[in-house]
């Protein structure tokens, strides 16, 4: 089993005021993992293997300070919730690009069950709430200072992740409930690492959550969102090596995205 003592300490867990199997420490893993380790694409953009295993992700995020896209993210997230002793499952999703749907199946989130309620959990995705989404059919809202998130069924199996953006609540994605492995995953994977077609592959992305909202940086802005406010900034080749160790921490890391251009 992984030792995820380095992670914690980098990660500022309190283990000591959050160590049960509930909602607060879960809540408490959550903000914590958000609010220290990017979403972000880079390797793909360096045309490298992402990283799908404890050892190297534990690398990237303790040693440079980085973290990952979906499969990557939540699938280490899983595995330190479940040396927590939580019931943790993989699902699949597929994501609404606000011009249709993304490859069927090809985003992973985690489906969490606390003391016999179940919660949406997706540390792997750049616009969610920092804590657990109960999920149900009340449709109840979570409140995060980017924005109010829910996650319902819609019928027995399938979940609806929903944030409120210009006056109604628009689908984030839907997911299936039925419990994946990663290896149910390798299409997706294969996709979007590899295909001209993906997001990941057209476009870097580098978000992550703050106290006061979230910052990301894509391959021309670095997008600034304090308390619905935003603030854009040109990227260059030049200026894009301080921005990342400057608002994300992460230095000595090159991306071809810039070095190209």
């Amino acid at each position: 089993m992984t030792d995820f003592s380095q992670l914690e300490n980098y990660l500022e867990i309190d283990t000591k005021k959050y160590n049960r199997i509930d909602l607060l420490s879960l809540n408490h893993y959550i903000h914590q993992y958000v609010s220290h380790v990017p979403f972000e694409n880079i390797n793909v953009q360096n045309k490298q293997p992402i990283a799908l295993n404890d050892a190297s992700m534990l690398y990237k995020i303790l040693q440079e300070h980085r973290g990952g896209f979906c499969y990557e993210q939540n699938r280490f997230f899983k595995n330190y919730l479940v040396g927590k002793g939580f019931n943790v499952d993989m699902i699949s999703a597929t994501i609404n690009t606000g011009n249709g749907w993304a490859m069927a199946s090809s985003h992973m989130a985690l489906k969490v069950r606390v003391n016999q309620q179940d919660y949406l959990v997706d540390v792997g995705y750049a616009d969610v709430p920092k804590e657990a989404m109960p999920l149900s059919n009340r449709q109840e809202v979570v409140t995060d200072i980017n924005g109010y998130f829910r996650a319902s069924y819609i019928d027995t199996q399938t979940i609806e992740m929903c944030k409120y953006k210009d006056n109604g609540w628009q689908i984030q994605y839907q997911a299936t409930d039925a419990p994946k492995n990663i290896s149910d995953f390798e299409e997706g994977i294969t996709y979007n690492q590899h295909n001209p077609s993906s997001i990941f592959v057209k476009k870097l992305i580098v978000s992550k959550a703050t106290n006061h909202g979230r910052i990301t940086l894509s391959n021309s802005h670095l997008t600034i969102t304090n308390y619905g406010e935003k603030v854009k900034k040109p990227v260059t080749s030049d200026n894009y090596l301080a921005i990342l160790d400057n608002y994300f921490g992460i230095d000595n890391v090159n991306i071809l995205t810039f070095e190209r251009s």
